[in-house]
């Protein structure tokens, strides 16, 4: 059973997106994927309702509730640094402004510190201004970067993953994006 935490100290950056996306591309694998949300706003739990009201059946479980069976857990955070987190990655959504990026290294670093394995991820990256491409540059070159596309809150808002419906313009780079994600998570959990 595999656990992947998504976690920020700062609000805003992008984790439920993440998550559900996340859940979505490990479910069209095969896995049976239950997606926790800890977060008391539910952005998870919202987006399992509003695809239940449009008919959807997901291809994974979004509960708050304690379940098993599943092969993988990817439990959504609410903002701030947990003592204690299951597993051992977390995965740590940054937005490229100051005030985001303070934020955000201060709890890599107490996290970090703690033992746990973490993958950054560049989230909501706007490319066309320049703070956010020089900061990329200096800092995150090594990260995924998933860019701010009306596509990934659309989908959300419809109850659906960008691995749901294809045909939809630029659902081939979002659907990039998420899988260099995961290709990212995958080579920490087996990495040294």
């Amino acid at each position: 059973m595999r656990h992947i935490c998504i976690t920020s100290p700062k609000g805003g950056v992008g984790k439920t997106i993440l998550a559900t996306n996340l859940a979505g591309c490990y479910a069209r694998d095969g896995l049976r994927v239950c997606l926790v949300d800890h977060d008391p706003q539910g952005g998870s739990m919202i987006f399992g309702g509003l695809a239940r009201r449009a008919g959807r059946e997901l291809s994974f479980v979004p509960t708050n509730a304690r379940v098993s069976g599943f092969d993988l857990y990817i439990h959504d955070f609410a903002p701030g640094i947990l003592e204690r987190y299951p597993g051992t990655v977390l995965v740590m959504p940054v937005v490229l402004d100051a005030p985001s990026g303070s934020v955000h290294l201060r709890g890599r670093h107490v996290l970090a510190q703690r033992g746990y394995r973490i993958v950054e991820v560049v989230s909501r990256y706007r490319a066309d201004r320049a703070q956010p491409r020089k900061l990329r540059q200096d800092k995150y070159a090594h990260c995924p970067v998933v860019c701010d596309r009306t596509l990934y809150s659309n989908r959300y808002g419809e109850g659906k993953t960008v691995f749901d419906t294809p045909g939809v313009p630029y659902m081939d780079r979002a659907q990039a994006e998420i899988e260099a994600v995961r290709r990212a998570i995958d080579a920490l959990e087996v990495g040294p």
